[in-house]
C-alpha cells in the first residue's frame, strides 16, 4: 500500500487485510471496489465501505461515481483512508485520482500523474479513464 496523497491510501486486497499496516498508517476507513474480502476479513475496528466495481468498459458509471463520493467524505475529514481493489493497478487508483482531483481542485491529469509517482503499480483501464473524466467534469 502506498500513501498517494495526505492520508489517501491505494492498495491491493491483501494490504486491506493487514491490521497491523493498516493501524501504523493510521486508517480507519477502507474503500473496497471489489467483491469480497480480504482472506482473512477486514480489521474490525475499521470502517468499511464496500462499491463493487469492474475494472474494463463494463464498469457501471454510477458505481464509479459511489465510490468517488466515499473517498471524498473521507478526505474532507483528518481521518486516513485506504481505496482497494485486487491488485491495486487500476480500479483504485482510477477512484482515488478522481476523488483527489476534486479534492484539491487539480486537473484529472494532474492526479493520475501524482498516482503513477508515488505507486508504481498504477495502471488504470482506459474503460475507467473515461469515466473518471466524466465523473470530474459533472
Amino acid at each position: 500500500m502506498d500513501e498517494v496523497a495526505e492520508g489517501l491510501f491505494v492498495g491491493t486486497v491483501d494490504d486491506a487485510g493487514a491490521t497491523e499496516r493498516l493501524y501504523e498508517r493510521g486508517i480507519t476507513t477502507i474503500v473496497s471496489v471489489i467483491r469480497g474480502a480480504p482472506a482473512g476479513g477486514y480489521p474490525a475496528d475499521v470502517t468499511v465501505v464496500t462499491v463493487p466495481m469492474l475494472d474494463g468498459p463494463q464498469n457501471d458509471l454510477e458505481r464509479f461515481e459511489q465510490a468517488v463520493s466515499h473517498v471524498l467524505s473521507v478526505l474532507q475529514t483528518d481521518e486516513s483512508l485506504l481505496v482497494h481493489c485486487s491488485a491495486g493497478a487500476s480500479r483504485s487508483p482510477a477512484v482515488a485520482a478522481t476523488a483527489l482531483a476534486l479534492a484539491d481542485d487539480i486537473g484529472l491529469e494532474a492526479a493520475v500523474d501524482q498516482l503513477v509517482t508515488r505507486r508504481s503499480a498504477v495502471d488504470p483501464h482506459e474503460a475507467l479513464i473515461r469515466q473518471a473524466a466524466r465523473v470530474y467534469t459533472m
